[in-house]
């Protein structure tokens, strides 16, 4: 059996859903993982193996996401002319099919796990006996898109033989288009990681011992409330602010100004094999996230990071679907309440009731658990040697 899992991001970008799954599902088929061209991010033509059984190859595609405005502006342009996205379809299907005969040589039975429904096309192209579209971000709140994106998801929508969300808001949008059957399948972690890391140590660029830490690893990104936490910075002196992620170039005169005070610490991007150690030594976790259309539907998988390793967490009121966790999270909304969240947080990560709560809570969402119910929607049988 072939995989092919099409993926919205690298597989060397922040490690999340699409590399927890592929990984996990390439114990039972060989997973060619299909993701689009991206600056910064090594062209693969033909497929390389990345981890045991998964194989990551490239496709050109329209940047329509990309971090600079100038690239973001000239692929919209270009998209919206219609020889130009036949082109790039003729390009996509040639030289998948190169990469695939490489991964499937023998002709194997195909299954496909889209995440990126720019490629749903390229499902024909592979006569695909099962077609499972993973939507796990609403898209259309990154910003906005020509006509054919849309057009492009709702078909998707419906071609796809099972429709799975990361979140019930997300489920709502997709049946508020075209009633279908959607399931539910939220984000996860792997518990034993961060619960109990095989060699945990205190990284050494965290601020000095003895100091009381709150926390946030992640994207740092629009969607966080930079007010909100300047606020909260500012009336917290005795507490140390830490942050652990990327920034997006257009927050950087935000991180600036978090930056003039002396209790805010920037710790840059780290490998995902060290984040466990920043975030067992947090007294608390943030998700300051603002309610925008895209964070309505987000299902935070830092919220399983933070239970797993015991940590009390704090979120801002940025969708309904928070309130599913209230009785394991803290949700703040004003920005006098996010600062007495905090605290009272840090009062919690010594209760021991509250961290048994928290773990039993990060125990049942393991990724372990999230692939085999994939593995069931696709049918994938273990593989033998």
């Amino acid at each position: 059996m072939t995989l092919v899992f099409f993926s919205d991001i690298p597989w060397g970008s922040l490690h999340q859903r699409p590399q927890h799954l592929a990984a996990r599902l390439a114990l039972q088929a060989r997973v060619l993982w299909v993701e689009p061209a991206t600056l910064g991010s090594r062209i693969l033509v033909l497929p390389r193996e990345q981890v045991p059984g998964v194989f990551r190859m490239t496709l050109p595609a329209f940047p329509l996401n990309a971090r600079s405005r100038w690239i973001r502006r000239l692929a919209l342009t270009a998209s919206r002319v219609s020889l130009f996205r036949l082109a790039l379809a003729f390009l996509q299907r040639g030289l998948l099919r190169r990469g695939f005969r490489r991964v499937n040589a023998h002709g194997e039975e195909t299954v496909c796990l889209v995440e990126n429904f720019l490629f749903m096309h390229l499902t024909r192209t592979l006569q695909a006996r099962i077609v499972v579209f993973d939507y796990i971000d609403d898209v259309f709140g990154f910003r906005a898109f020509p006509d054919f994106v849309r057009q492009e998801w709702l078909s998707t929508v419906r071609r796809a033989d099972h429709v799975t969300v990361t979140s019930p808001t997300l489920r709502r949008r997709v049946m508020d288009v075209h009633p279908r059957d959607v399931r539910l399948i939220p984000n996860g972690v792997e518990f034993e990681r961060f619960a109990h890391p095989p060699h945990e140590r205190r990284p050494a660029d965290l601020p000095g011992e003895g100091l009381t830490i709150i926390g946030y690893t992640g994207s740092v990104y629009p969607w966080l409330d930079f007010g909100l936490l300047e606020h909260a910075v500012e009336s917290l002196p005795e507490y140390r602010f830490v942050f652990v992620g990327h920034i997006h170039p257009d927050v950087t005169d935000d991180m600036r100004r978090l930056g003039r005070y002396r209790n805010f610490s920037y710790l840059g991007t780290k490998p995902y094999a060290q984040v466990p150690d920043y975030v067992r030594s947090f007294a608390a976790g943030l998700i300051p996230f603002r309610r925008t259309l895209l964070t309505e539907g987000v299902n935070p998988v830092k919220l399983y990071e933070y239970s797993a390793a015991g940590v009390p967490t704090v979120v801002t009121d940025f969708s309904d679907d928070t309130r599913a966790f209230s009785d394991l999270v803290l949700i703040a909304r004003t920005q006098d309440e996010f600062v007495q969240h905090i605290r009272t947080a840090v009062s919690r990560r010594s209760d021991r009731s509250f961290a048994a709560r928290l773990s039993a809570f990060a125990r049942e969402n393991d990724w372990e658990s999230r692939a085999r119910e994939f593995s069931a929607l696709l049918q994938l049988t273990d593989r033998t040697p």
